[in-house]
């Protein structure tokens, strides 16, 4: 039996992670999703400049632009993680 709240907290926190615990048919697509994970991190990680890029011909109206479409960004990541976490949660819902 496999606790449905372990595999959506894996999902949430590493996708993928749940449907390996899991197990069953998403296992494989969770593998692939982990490893996508994994590799979509550590290279946003490894490559971000600490240091931010000051452009003297830039606007405040392209700046804020630029934090608009971060923050759609950032959103759309934490609502698939929802969903991630959500799927991970019902597939073991249906191994018990």
């Amino acid at each position: 039996m496999k606790n449905p709240i372990v595999a959506g907290l894996l999902n949430f926190f590493l996708p993928g992670a749940g449907y390996i615990y899991t197990g069953g048919k998403k296992r494989k697509f969770g593998f692939i999703i982990l490893l996508s994970f994994v590799l979509l991190y550590s290279t946003a990680f490894l490559t971000t400049d600490v240091t931010p890029i000051v452009n003297q011909n830039s606007t405040a109206q392209q700046s804020s632009d630029i934090n608009l479409y971060d923050q759609i960004g950032s959103i759309a990541a934490f609502l698939m993680l929802f969903g991630f976490a959500y799927d991970g949660y019902q597939e073991a819902l249906k191994k018990k």
